[in-house]
Order: structure tokens, then sequence, then C-alpha cells
């Protein structure tokens, strides 16, 4: 672990938001380590952006569930901030749960719709189809069975499409 005595608060947070921002989580989470302990032991609030990179380096470095928990709290703090939503919804896609990823997507999209890099995970991830019958919910049987058979009709013709073109 590096040592940090010489280094000031606002370049702790400042660096390992970059870190986190670049990928390089393991040293993400060490700075914002540091800068989280210290904020405690002045007892100092910390920002809610700050809770947010947290939250992804370790959950990408380390312990996805802990990450989403420490992200929750920076939520808690500030739900209007599109950059907690960004890392939740990188943290639910590294969980494997698509549903709430897209979930967190579309509730940062709310409050800044031209965020690229919301905008840019979404395009990666997909978007969810609309409901087959919208009047019934999204896990009725019914829309299951339907969305299902859509589904496969679509990739049919997409791969009959490619063995025609090749």
């Amino acid at each position: 672990m590096a040592d940090f005595r010489s280094i000031s608060d606002d370049d702790l947070a400042r660096r390992g938001r970059a870190f986190a921002k670049r990928g390089q989580f393991a040293l993400a989470s060490e700075f914002l380590s540091e800068f989280c302990a210290r904020s405690m032991r002045q007892e100092k609030a910390i920002p809610a952006a700050v809770l947010a990179a947290y939250g992804l380096a370790v959950g990408m470095s380390s312990d996805v569930k802990e990450g989403i928990e420490i992200c929750l709290r920076g939520l808690n703090t500030d739900r209007r901030n599109p950059e907690i939503y960004l890392s939740l919804a990188r943290l639910h896609a590294q969980a494997g749960s698509r549903k709430r990823a897209i979930e967190s997507i579309d509730r940062g999209l709310s409050f800044s719709p031209k965020n690229s890099e919301l905008l840019a995970l979404q395009r990666q991830l997909g978007q969810r189809m609309q409901p087959m019958l919208p009047f019934l919910s999204r896990d009725h049987p019914v829309n299951v069975k339907l969305g299902r058979l859509a589904h496969k009709l679509r990739s049919g013709a997409r791969d009959k499409t490619k063995t025609v073109l090749a």
C-alpha cells in the first residue's frame, strides 16, 4: 500500500476518481479508501460522487456486493446524480443482473438524458423490448411466452439472412 501522507484529501479524491474512470480499479480503491478513512476520522461527509467511484472500484476489484452497497449509500445522499447510477449499472452488469443494470441506466438518464457514458453503456447492454401485451405485467406467463417466441422468430430471421448473404 502506498504512502498517502503527502497527498491532500482533494488530490486523493481526484486521483481515485480518475483511476476508476480509466478502469484501474485496484488503484482507485486504494486512493478512495484512504480518502474515505480520512473523511470519517475528521467526521466529514463523503461526497456522493466519491462514494460512487469508490463503490465501483471495490465492486470491480474485489467484492461486487459490497461495491453496490457503497453506491447505494451514495444514492441515499444524492438521488439525482447520474454518476452514481452509472456506477450502479456497471456493477449490476458485472454481477450478471442485466435487468437492474438497465433500470439504473434508465433512472440516471431520467436526470441526465444526454449523459454520454450512460448512453454508451445503454447501447452496449441493449434495451429491453416493450412487453408483447402492455396491459399485462412483463413477468406475466403470457408475455414471457410471447416474448420468447418473438425473440426466436427475430433471431431465426437474422440467422437465415446471414446464411443467404454468406
